[in-house]
């Protein structure tokens, strides 16, 4: 490319071309695109007003080279480059453009170098950046392709969008602002500030709410008024901030036991409200308030051992069909709750005039047990399990009865809801297990192969106290029993929820030689979680499945599972509810290892017992069960499993 030296030398060549250049009719366009060389282009004395005109354009203007060099720049470009035009003048016009406007260059040239307008920036010569809008638009001069140029500033309206973005940011921002604070005020108004929960207000209308659901459902909706028992002395005991700690827990308990769709609200004082909208029937709202109080009877507050144990009463409303208002429902849980409360606390009073009748019975049932208590009728019969392999009697399950003064016996379906509701269970646990012991130690052992084993049901409500090992090593110790004599049996909903000191209380228990068994397995809520952490060493496979062996293909198939899990985990399984040669026939085959039921025999009195033991010391040969791959089976769980 020939420079702009040389142009000017070629330029003084010619003395009409200086005189013309001296007149100001010359513009020097340089142009060396091609094989012609350098050549310089004249204005006529005509045309000297276009190029007036250009000069004193609002927006720079230049014209380009087919090689993109600048041939011409007005007086405007110049300013918006910040730069002289000799300096521009013979320069590429990518020198003038950002780095990131580089790639629009071929944009200005347009599809086919035909024009086209584009936004890009300029970089002048004081390194500020001009944001501009490029309009182009070709032409051709004695057969050279020159592109012309304008440059319209844009630094203006690029200033006022940024301004106008900016004052839409923080309008945004305020607006924002703005509907924070309402939420927060209607959150304040209708929500309490200690646990979060709904308040009274916000309670009632989500109330109407759910009783416009059930009219057109033609469901049933439940109000649970819950009342903390014996609160006062958390605060008396401990403070007003511990009080607070174990409210905002009660809230977290409620909370997480519930549906999404349930409302827990907080209507003062440690008084909360549950609304279970849409539920089946009124039975499923009892069901509630018992689960409710189950989790509210675990520890809550500072996580101290001298944490307090909050207890509730719980009064519920049921409406069918939406029936009622909800100050009306409001008012009949209300008295519900304290009748619960006139009864001792602790537990669920129904207003339902049905239900309220089931309760009454509980009640009668109660004072039934804590009189048999107090008088010492509390009895126990035993039912065998039968070793499968050998037929013999391995042992006895302790069962609790009530025995009236003209001897008649109360079967436990008639006071043990009413012992769990109470806090009855305790006592009642503590004397069945020491009746229990005192039978098991006068057991004859003559022709029995081995210990017999003593089963006794744990309820969760006898962890409470935190003194159950003890309760337990001092009544084996008193009667002389054997600590691997002793199994003790929880369902699986006594252990859903695997408080550190639920655990701390099983193994300590284990640390002493008993065996520890989960109930009714198959039915609540274990997992291999529990299997995994609990000191187990055998399961009872709950007598739903058993009775459906050779009859019903998806029980056999859970029973199946279940002897197999537990023959893998190193458990013993033991079946429930025996009643048919084919199921004992079935769960031989299966490979399990212990069964019970009226097969082998009802629950026997106490005076029945021994009996039974030297008719099953020997029995008779039997043949024996299909050969079963042998499973591998670990030692027994050691306490800090």
């Amino acid at each position: 490319m020939t420079d702009h030296a040389d142009a000017l030398a070629r330029v003084a060549e010619a003395e009409d071309t200086l005189r013309a250049i001296a007149a100001g009719e010359v513009d020097a366009f340089v142009v060396s695109d091609d094989a012609r060389g350098s050549r310089i282009f004249t204005l006529s004395t005509a045309d000297r007003p276009y190029r007036m005109f250009v000069e004193n354009m609002r927006d720079g203007a230049a014209t380009l080279s087919a090689s993109g060099l600048i041939l011409f720049a007005n007086r405007r470009l110049s300013e918006l480059l910040s730069c002289p035009r000799e300096a521009i003048v013979g320069s590429p016009l990518t020198a003038f453009l950002a780095d990131d406007s580089q790639r629009d260059l071929a944009h200005i040239r347009g599809p086919g170098g035909q024009g086209a307008t584009a936004e890009l920036e300029l970089l002048g010569a004081d390194g500020v950046r001009v944001p501009v809008q490029v309009g182009s638009s070709p032409l051709s001069v004695d057969g050279a392709e020159l592109l012309c140029l304008t440059f319209t500033d844009l630094s203006a309206h690029k200033a006022k969008d940024r301004e106008i973005s900016r004052l839409g940011r923080a309008q945004g921002e305020r607006m924002a602002q703005l509907q924070a604070a309402q939420e927060a005020l209607t959150a304040q108004a209708t929500h309490d500030a200690l646990t979060g929960l709904p308040n009274r207000e916000l309670l009632v209308e989500r109330i109407d709410e759910a009783m416009e659901r059930c009219r057109r459902s033609r469901k049933f909706m439940a109000l649970l008024f819950i009342d903390l028992d014996r609160f006062k002395q958390v605060n008396d005991n401990h403070g007003h901030a511990a009080g607070d700690v174990a409210l905002r827990s009660v809230a977290d308990k409620l909370v997480a036991v519930l549906r999404p769709m349930d409302t827990v609200a907080r209507i003062g004082g440690d008084e909360f409200v549950v609304l279970a909208p849409e539920i089946e029937n009124q039975l499923h709202a009892v069901d509630l308030g018992s689960r409710l109080l189950a989790e509210l009877g675990r520890r809550v507050g500072g996580g101290t051992r001298d944490e307090e144990r909050v207890a509730a009463s719980i009064g519920i409303s049921v409406s069918a069909g939406g029936r009622g208002t909800a100050e009306t429902l409001l008012k009949e849980a209300d008295t519900a709750m304290y009748e619960a409360k006139s009864l001792g606390g602790r537990r669920v009073a129904v207003f339902d005039a049905a239900l309220g009748l089931q309760v009454r019975q509980r009640s009668a049932a109660r004072l039934v047990l804590q009189s048999a208590l107090d008088d010492e009728r509390i009895v126990a019969h035993y039912q065998p399990i039968i070793d499968l392999a050998s037929g013999a009697v391995a042992g006895f399950e302790a069962l609790a009865r009530i025995q009236a003064d003209d001897g008649s016996i109360t079967p436990p379906s008639a006071f043990i809801p009413a012992a769990e509701e109470s806090g009855l269970v305790v006592p009642l646990g503590a004397q069945v297990l020491r009746i229990a012991l005192e039978a098991a130690a006068r057991w004859p052992t003559t022709g029995v192969t081995g210990p017999l084993n003593l089963a006794v049901n744990l309820s969760s409500r006898q962890f409470e106290s935190g003194d159950l090992p003890t309760l337990i090593a001092d009544e084996l110790a008193r009667c002389s029993v054997s600590a691997g004599c002793l199994h003790l049996e929880l369902t699986e909903t006594a252990v859903m929820d695997l408080h550190v000191d639920l655990l701390d209380q099983l193994h300590r228990i284990a640390a002493l030689g008993v065996q520890i068994g989960l109930d009714d397995f198959g039915t609540g809520y274990a997992s291999l979680t529990h299997l995994r952490r609990l000191p187990l060493t055998f399961v009872k496979i709950d007598q739903s499945f058993i009775q459906g062996l050779g009859v019903d293909h998806e029980d056999e198939r859970i029973v199946a599972a279940v002897v197999d899990l537990a023959a893998n985990l190193g458990l013993r399984s033991i079946a429930e509810g025996v009643e048919t040669t084919d199921q004992l026939r079935r769960l031989r085959e299966l490979g399990c290892d212990q069964a019970q039921g009226y097969l082998f025999d009802h629950p026997l009195a106490p005076g029945d017992v021994p009996e039974a033991i030297e008719r099953r010391a020997t029995p008779p040969p039997r043949r024996p069960p299909p050969a079963r791959p042998p499973a591998a089976r670990a030692p027994a769980a050691p306490p800090g499993r």
